[in-house]
C-alpha cells in the first residue's frame, strides 16, 4: 500500500532556473515580446529581453532577463518578475530602458503579439518567426 502525502507545499522553482518563465492560464494570451540587442554584446548573441502576457483582467504580467548564448548552450540570468502591471506602465519601462542604455532602432525588436485573438494564434505565429521552443510549450 502506498502513503500518500498530504499538505505538502511543492517547492517552487527560482525564476532563473524555470524552463516556463511565462506561464499562460485560461483567458491569458500574450502581449508583446521586447528585445534589446546592444552592439557590444552581440558576438554573445546578448539580449535583454521583456516578455508580457495580457491577463484576463486586463492587466499585464512582465518577466525580463538577460539572454546570451555560452559555450553554445543559452543562459538566462537576472530574472525579474513583475505580476500585474498597466500598459501604460509597461509603455513607460520600455522607453526608459532604451533611453537609460542608449539603444537604437537596429538594436530594438519590439513583437506586437496582441492582434491575434487566441494564444494558439499566437503560438503559431511565433512558430513560424522561429520565436518559440515548441518544448516549452504545454
Amino acid at each position: 500500500m502506498k502513503k500518500r502525502i498530504k499538505n505538502v507545499k511543492r517547492k517552487k522553482s527560482h525564476p532563473e532556473h524555470d524552463s516556463y518563465l511565462l506561464r499562460i492560464s485560461k483567458g491569458e494570451r500574450l502581449y508583446k515580446f521586447y528585445y534589446f540587442r546592444p552592439i557590444a554584446g552581440r558576438h554573445y548573441h546578448f539580449e535583454y529581453r521583456i516578455l508580457t502576457k495580457e491577463k484576463s483582467n486586463g492587466m499585464l504580467e512582465m518577466v525580463s532577463y538577460n539572454f546570451k548564448i555560452e559555450n553554445n548552450a543559452p543562459q538566462k540570468s537576472s530574472t525579474t518578475r513583475v505580476p500585474e502591471i498597466s500598459k501604460q506602465q509597461l509603455e513607460d519601462i520600455v522607453r526608459n530602458v532604451r533611453i537609460k542604455t542608449n539603444t537604437g532602432t537596429d538594436e530594438f525588436e519590439e513583437l506586437d503579439l496582441s492582434m491575434f485573438s487566441t494564444i494558439d494564434e499566437q503560438l503559431e505565429f511565433l512558430k513560424q518567426q522561429d520565436r518559440v521552443d515548441t518544448m516549452y510549450i504545454m
